[in-house]
């Protein structure tokens, strides 16, 4: 739909017949099913099932800058916005109506003007955002001046409450002014959801686009620290240009779900419950997947860039491993291509030993799978997670008592007795293990991770990253699995081992 429609629209709407400034009715759930969705989140850890929380979340958002207590509804994200052209088009139409109700007549510097458009689209968007998506549909926001000190040059807290109240003014939201120490919220209303129908708008016109400085981002210590500000250096520059192209490059891409209704609601109980458990007072209630974010950012460790650099942010990155065979590109099955045993086999060919055996298996767990009528492998992934704990392990830890979610060895085996067991079977780099190699090894595998997901996007093939995997469609695996070895003999001058995670 253009913007002529949208005026065509907007002219018919009768200014004696105010639309309603009741809430919208709650019967978000009834349309929109998830069987061909769109792009997704930002991160949260590999191990989590669930989509992980918005960067409303993050210092851009003014959250904690504020001091401001959150009682109903979700926290603004400047980040949110609309994919083009329905979004210029709504952001259009709604400027020309608040414009034609403002008092101040005087022409607004250009600076000024992209500003407003700018803070238009974000209000626009996180309104349908938690229309579309969550109960309640209220997004929370700060009228203070100080209100985003570490927000985008377009946000401010003035600005944002001027904006709001011309919207309200134009019957296209409702806002509820705050109480002295809390955060003011508003919802959209029934006027702005017609336009946005009539502009072309529907949840699949929603996107999360991370601006560029937030696509390198250095933690003070692991994944629950502080981000530290840091000069920009080649490197960096270097990575953030590729990011950049790759998230520009996949958002016009259709990355898609389609989860059965039963699956649907499973994933979204998952979501409430951890996430709700993980915070103090009121949390958003999600009633839909958010599949909004396919932006990637790049994340090190313990104020260093030699540690860590993994890619997280696409929502592709938090789907269970028994969902993401359900995950399409452009309409098309995928392939998920993994680096078998990746860590372990780095230790290995770090030191040019070419390790081809299984490196999670111990015949004495095998022997004892046998003995106690356990089902073949039945240790093989507490194994993996054990490994992967000694190699993360720091000096001094006890690694091996690391928790392993839904899994135990007793009462056959003791965590200590498992540890010196891992170790005489990878003697030759058991010195390795709890010594943080882990966070080393991570930038080791992000760099061929990103150099990877860099070279398919010159190739136009979408690809997929999940740290060290990678799906693509099932037509393009070999151009997948051919660039894998190439970028990781590159590094460690043998071949890795490449085998099909899902199909």
């Amino acid at each position: 739909m253009d913007f002529d429609n949208c005026v065509s629209w907007l002219e018919a709407a009768s200014p004696a017949s105010p639309a309603s400034h009741d809430e919208i009715p709650d019967n978000r759930g009834q349309a929109n099913r998830y069987a061909a969705a769109p792009t997704s989140a930002i991160a949260a850890q590999p191990s989590q099932i669930l989509p992980p929380d918005p960067l409303a979340a993050g210092p851009a958002s003014g959250k904690a800058a504020t001091g401001l207590e959150l009682l109903k509804g979700t926290w603004l994200d400047p980040a949110l916005d609309f994919r083009d052209p329905e979004g210029d088009a709504l952001a259009t139409a709604a400027l020309s109506l608040i414009t034609a109700i403002e008092s101040r007549r005087r022409k607004p510097k250009q600076a000024d003007a992209r500003n407003r458009y700018a803070l238009v689209r974000a209000i626009l968007a996180n309104g349908f955002r938690c229309h579309y998506h969550r109960r309640s549909n209220r997004i929370a926001y700060s009228r203070r001046a100080e209100g985003y000190p570490d927000g985008p040059g377009w946000l401010n807290g003035r600005a944002m409450a001027h904006t709001i109240d011309l919207l309200e003014a134009a019957r296209l939201i409702k806002a509820y002014p705050g109480k002295r120490g809390q955060a003011s919220t508003y919802h959209i209303m029934p006027r702005l959801y017609g336009m946005a129908q009539d502009c072309g708008v529907t949840q699949h016109s929603l996107t999360l686009c991370l601006p560029p400085e937030r696509l390198v981002r250095l933690r003070e210590g692991n994944s629950d620290t502080s981000y530290l500000t840091f000069e920009p250096t080649d490197d960096t520059r270097r990575w953030a240009e590729q990011l950049q192209a790759y998230n520009a490059f996949v958002r016009q891409q259709n990355i898609a779900l389609a989860l059965t209704e039963e699956e649907e609601a499973e994933w979204v109980e998952n979501w409430n419950a951890e996430r709700c458990a993980r915070k103090s007072g009121d949390c958003p209630v999600l009633i839909h997947p958010e599949l909004l974010q396919t932006d990637l950012y790049r994340q090190f460790n313990n104020g260093s860039f030699d540690q860590g650099g993994r890619l997280y942010g696409g929502w592709w990155i938090n789907v269970p491993g028994r969902l993401r065979k359900r995950i399409t590109i452009n309409g098309r099955p995928t392939v998920e291509l993994d680096f078998s045993g990746c860590h372990i086999r780095m230790l290995y060919h770090q030191r040019g030993i070419d390790y081809q055996g299984d490196p999670y298996r111990l015949d004495e767990l095998v022997a004892c799978e046998k003995e106690n009528g356990l089902s073949p492998d039945y240790f093989r992934e507490g194994m993996k997670s054990l490994t992967q704990a000694l190699i993360n392990g720091n000096p001094g830890g006890q690694p091996e008592l690391a928790r392993i979610k839904g899994f135990s060895f007793l009462p056959y085996f003791q965590r200590p007795q498992l540890r010196r067991m891992i170790e005489e079977k990878h003697a030759p780099i058991a010195n390795a293990f709890g010594t943080g190699a882990g966070l080393r090894l991570q930038r080791l595998d992000s760099d061929i991770a990103l150099s990877i997901i860099t070279h398919l996007r010159k190739e136009e093939i979408v690809s997929l990253p999940i740290h060290d995997s990678f799906l693509v469609a099932k037509d393009r695996e070999d151009e997948l699995r051919r660039l894998m070895e190439e970028e990781y003999m590159f590094i460690f001058h043998h071949l890795p081992k490449i085998k099909i995670s899902i199909k």
